[in-house]
């Protein structure tokens, strides 16, 4: 019994020694310290990243707010413009909590620290009498001194941001010793998070704020987070440090998972075989609103100015110019075929007789205005398509063979003055969904088109469109195919973007984007790159085609790459020296 007794106490002593050396090894590498102005230091593996005895400047404070009455109006003077004009700012060293009192109400900012991650917990309360909308306020909690500038930061000065509107928040700095990920988990509503220079080298504020901060380009996001008299607002920044090279969705997966709650994929698109681009015409050079056509031709159909070939204002011309449409339709469903593609986009079915970036008119409800000769009658009695308007002979040919047809439509509306010129008008953004849906419907219900280019995705300023626009215009259009030029990456949703290998070198999707839309895809615009190019990309292209992305090549003619796009996808679907032509290629997440 003794000798029971004595193997008890050393199993016990044993198991005390394993708990103690679990709970050593289990300490956390996010060591922080506080005293009388918050975080006193911050250290990751032993790397110092913040110390306010070397940086006193580096203490908690609230920048700007942005406020405004009732009515709208934005208000500035007293306590509603700059956090430290407040009613005595407190730091609570037991909760370790900031608050901020002002007449209005409230900011507190909490942080709490459970192993290797920093949570800031933000309350925003306006008193029920304030009579005045807090729209958000910019926070700088400490400053992260990095040993060295983040992998991919590329420049001190350039700030490092997440929008909580465009993509999930997440934002890494890998700064060699170390990383740290900062995350914003809820995805309902605006808010900026990510790392702000604090023009110390290569330091950066992580910053949480609910509205534009200072000096953001007029092209990035500027929303605000409002508060209204008597509400109460919370949200969370969390900084969450690991070691370097550890893959971000390990930890940002509860981020990626609520963002795809908050914001399902609606696109069901199976068909993942190449899309052929048409081009009919050629833009001039000049004034984008000046017309540059020929006498002949004035929408440059095949660059042709020569009027022996054909000129559409003559009965003969129109007749020659019809063969050739015609003629062009056919050569591309040849060219489909060999592609095995599902089917092809006609960038500029109403010609191009303004210089860029007029020229992609994109607005096929308006063709009879803007090329009438592509809405003529086909007048060849020998014709199959004798008595058919042009334009839907030209479409029906493709159709007819098993191809899906397309066209390029854009969120601006196409504006044709009295004299002779035109432009391009942008729209408000509440505007834009019925402007895109008119013109798709147009094109869909005539011409059976579901494959849309959507070109110039963008407002005034150069800022990409709000997602929540694609998400309108695809559930009008289930059927169709939407591939807008600019993106961000919530446009996964509801859409395909738009790549340019051809011009930017993009090799597809982004790998990030699979965490949260697994079934996201690109199609990527190869055409007539330099084949030296396209040959030193093979395997990064066949990769994201095996992922499901759609190349685009040219349809119009037999492009000396389109060989090689070919290749590309028999390699992606393991046919090897099967033909393309045997089926259509299916991504490895297909269910059919």
């Amino acid at each position: 019994m003794r000798h029971k007794a004595i193997s008890a106490v050393l199993a016990l002593a044993g198991a005390a020694a394993l708990a103690f050396e679990a709970k050593v090894v289990a300490q956390p590498d996010l060591k922080v310290t506080y005293g009388d102005s918050g975080i006193q230091q911050l250290s990751y593996n032993g790397v110092v990243l913040e110390d306010l005895n070397q940086y006193p400047s580096d203490a908690f404070h609230i920048w700007h707010m942005k406020m405004t009455d009732l009515s709208g109006n934005v208000l500035s003077s007293g306590q509603y413009g700059w956090g430290e004009n407040n009613n005595g700012r407190n730091w609570d060293a037991g909760s370790q909590t900031w608050t901020y009192p002002f007449s209005w109400g409230s900011i507190q900012v909490q942080l709490v620290q459970n192993g290797n991650t920093l949570d800031m917990k933000v309350t925003e309360t306006n008193l029920a009498d304030s009579g005045v909308l807090l729209d958000g306020a910019v926070i700088y909690p400490f400053v992260l001194h990095f040993p060295q500038l983040p992998n991919g930061f590329v420049d001190s000065s350039y700030a490092q941001l997440a929008f909580n509107t465009t993509g999930p928040s997440v934002t890494l700095a890998d700064f060699g010793s170390g990383e740290v990920a900062s995350v914003v988990t809820d995805a309902s509503k605006p808010l900026y998070s990510g790392f702000q220079p604090s023009g110390q080298g290569s330091s950066y504020f992580p910053i949480i704020s609910g509205t534009a901060l200072d000096g953001m380009a007029t092209f990035q996001p500027h929303n605000d987070r409002p508060v209204a008299p008597g509400q109460t607002d919370t949200f969370t920044v969390s900084l969450r440090f690991a070691p370097s090279g550890t893959a971000v969705a390990s930890l940002t997966a509860d981020a990626y998972r609520s963002w795809t709650k908050t914001w399902p994929p609606q696109i069901n698109w199976m068909d993942r075989r190449v899309i052929g681009a048409v081009y009919l015409a050629s833009s001039p050079q000049g004034n984008v609103n000046q017309p540059g056509g020929y006498p002949n031709n004035p929408r440059r159909y095949f660059n042709d100015s020569n009027a022996s070939d054909f000129n559409v204002w003559t009965s003969a011309g129109l007749v020659a110019f019809q063969a050739k449409i015609l003629q062009q339709a056919t050569n591309n469903v040849e060219n489909l075929r060999k592609l095995n593609a599902q089917g092809a986009i006609t960038w500029d079915i109403e010609g191009e007789q303004y210089p860029q970036d007029t020229s992609y008119v994109c607005a096929p409800d308006e063709i009879a205005r803007v090329a009438p000769e592509m809405e003529s009658t086909v007048v060849d009695t020998a014709s199959a398509y004798f008595g058919m308007k042009l334009d839907d002979a030209y479409f029906k040919i493709m159709r007819d063979a098993g191809f899906r047809v397309g066209v390029c439509v854009r969120p601006q509306h196409l504006v044709l003055n009295g004299d002779g010129t035109a432009k391009q008008v942008y729209l408000p953004a509440a505007d834009i969904p019925a402007e895109l849906i008119r013109k798709m419907k147009y094109a869909h219900d005539r011409w059976g088109a579901t494959l849309f280019y959507v070109d110039s995705t963008v407002d005034a300023n150069g800022a990409v469109l709000d997602a929540g626009i694609f998400n309108q215009v695809a559930a009008a259009l289930p059927d169709s195919l939407l591939v807008p030029e600019e993106s961000t990456p919530k446009y996964y949703a509801y859409t395909a973007p738009f790549k340019n290998f051809l011009f930017h070198g993009d090799l597809g999707t982004d790998a990030m984007v699979y965490s949260y839309y697994p079934q996201a895809f690109s199609v990527n615009l190869i055409n007539d790159v330099d084949a030296r190019t396209l040959a030193a990309s093979l395997p990064q292209l066949t990769n994201a085609v095996r992922h499901g992305d759609v190349l685009m090549t040219h349809a119009d003619y037999w492009q000396a790459n389109n060989p090689t796009i070919v290749q590309i996808y028999q390699s992606a679907s393991g046919n090897g020296g099967t033909s393309a032509a045997a089926g259509a290629y299916r991504p490895k997440f297909s269910s059919r």
